[in-house]
């Protein structure tokens, strides 16, 4: 009987694996199968689930007849089809399924026994083959000696095809039961997949202080319905969601600094901060700013009301919490969100953290009063209606040695921010989210490259006037993007060879020499051609 039909469309397991390593090479690769040989295994699983399920009808179909039939020579017939179906054509599929079904688990992210709809696919699938093996095999030959011994006369069915009758067609239910599972995948993870999802959820590296680097946490994960339990009113111009998952299966696990991207009803596609508690799984918060002069996306989240459906990705981590002996946040205006639960890790950790929040007036400015309830000599709020702009070299001197300055709000914020750190903090470190692209970064000319793809060979050519990511969507127009301005990592591509050019803002300054991922929607290359993992 077979496993089931076949899990993901080769997309999707494509999507997955573009994980990068890490520099060192030392990170493990998400997918132990090369491309031709993932697509080997997966045509050879789909072609043994389909052919599986087609026997198992049709054995199905035989025991039916030979037990409805009064005539012997067609009830010998139909046994011993199925006996022959069960002891040659049969085997050889289920063992075909069932290795390519370890190779696909093993080999690509969804994993072996990372999600319940993995075990109950495995535990039925090994409970059918046993009953067909210990239990229906015999009844098969048992039934057709039977009917064998009652030519000449009229054929009655024994004990024996009554058992097949009743048998034979509830498994093949359970086979279509899994075929369901398999599509639709209608549970969550295991404790298993959570500690392997959460190991990938952007905990920070003592090394480096970016977890496994930018892919750190970058679940590449089919969307996610959710339903808007709450929305609420936080500040002027601030809406505060309260999204769960429609299946009210448990939230991917996520830590401090990590967003989601909201797949809105128009088809946009906007990403936000998470805040609330992580060790909570029962739904995403995010907080989120009407933009006047935005693109649409942040009008029409401030649309939604309680009971609408929309969807999430993610979540993704390019923001997490280092390890420091102490901690600055400077948040513009919605930039606070992220750092919300971020001030609750340095409490529970122990760790010293100060606040500097700088808004337009009170009345725009979220989570006053939540942070306003620790000590003044923590939280340091400037309302420019009512204060003068802050001093942000005096706040940085201030900071003991090693500090470690997280950064989040307009860009004009931030890059003063770095342009003291060499300064004001020069012993700390400084870590940056954007949630506009920076106007004046440096860049160097638009030069017409390639892009060849590791998989299949393919060229693409980029003009000058492109994106890389325009240009490869050409050649697989589903290529995952969402904000196509370097700011949210969606669109990562693993590189095999050549040098890209870093145009993104999700690699920190001192990861600009990486040569093992580029961020196609902004990023070129140097030297005329890289090859990249599609």
């Amino acid at each position: 009987m077979p496993t089931s039909t076949p899990d993901r469309p080769e997309e999707a397991i494509r999507k997955e694996e573009q994980q990068p390593e890490t520099p060192s090479g030392a990170g493990r690769k998400e997918s132990r199968l090369s491309p031709r040989g993932r697509k080997l295994t997966l045509a050879l699983h789909i072609t043994s689930s389909v052919g599986w399920m087609g026997l198992s009808m049709s054995m199905a179909t035989l025991a039916l007849i030979g037990y409805l039939t009064s005539d012997p020579g067609v009830a010998k017939g139909a046994y011993y089809a199925m006996y022959v179906f069960d002891e040659s054509t049969v085997s050889v599929i289920s063992l075909v399924c069932g290795v390519t079904g370890v190779l696909l688990g093993r080999g690509t992210p969804w994993g072996l026994l990372r999600h319940w709809w993995v075990v109950v696919k495995w535990v039925i699938t090994l409970a059918v083959a046993m009953i067909a093996w210990v239990y229906t095999h015999p009844l098969v030959l048992t039934a057709a000696e039977k009917a064998a011994a009652s030519e000449g006369g009229v054929y009655r069915p024994g004990p024996e095809g009554t058992l097949l009758a009743w048998t034979v067609p509830p498994l093949f239910c359970a086979l279509l039961f899994l075929g369901f599972v398999s599509v639709y995948k209608p549970w969550g993870r295991t404790r298993r997949g959570r500690r392997y999802a959460q190991s990938r959820a952007g905990a920070p590296a003592p090394s480096s202080g970016r977890g496994s680097g930018p892919g750190a946490g970058l679940l590449r994960v089919a969307d996610v319905p959710v339903i808007v339990e709450a929305a609420d009113r936080l500040a002027e111009g601030v809406v505060g969601l309260r999204l769960a998952p429609v299946s009210r299966a448990a939230t991917e696990p996520w830590r401090a600094g990590a967003h989601i991207d909201l797949v809105l009803p128009s088809g946009k596609v906007r990403q936000y901060s998470l805040h609330g508690d992580p060790a909570d799984g029962s739904a995403y918060q995010v907080a989120v700013l009407r933009e006047l002069e935005g693109r649409g996306g942040s009008a029409e989240v401030h649309t939604l009301s309680v009971g609408d459906r929309i969807a999430v990705r993610g979540p993704r981590n390019h923001f997490p919490l280092v390890d420091a002996p102490a901690y600055l946040f400077v948040a513009g205006g919605i930039g606070i969100v992220p750092f919300l639960p971020m001030i609750e890790q340095a409490e529970r950790l122990g760790t010293p953290w100060r606040l500097l929040y700088v808004g337009r007036s009170r009345a725009s400015m979220a989570f006053l009063p939540r942070l306003e309830r620790y000590a003044a000599q923590r939280v340091s709020v400037y309302a420019r209606d009512l204060t003068d702009r802050p001093d942000l070299a005096a706040h940085l001197s201030a900071s003991p040695a090693g500090t470690a300055v997280y950064c989040c709000g307009p860009d004009g914020l931030m890059r003063a921010v770095e342009e003291l750190m060499d300064s004001a903090c020069p012993t700390g470190s400084v870590h940056l989210e954007r949630f506009a692209a920076a106007t004046d970064t440096a860049v160097g000319e638009n030069l017409p490259f390639e892009v060849e793809l590791g998989s299949t060979g393919t060229v693409v050519s980029v003009r000058a006037d492109q994106s890389a990511l325009e240009a490869l969507r050409e050649e697989s127009p589903g290529l995952a993007a969402s904000c196509e301005d370097g700011l949210c990592g969606s669109c990562e591509l693993r590189v095999l060879r050549g040098t890209p050019e870093h145009r993104d803002h999700v690699l920190s300054p001192t990861e600009r020499g990486r040569t093992d991922v580029m961020y196609p929607c902004v990023s070129r290359a140097h030297g005329g051609r890289v090859v990249v993992d599609l």
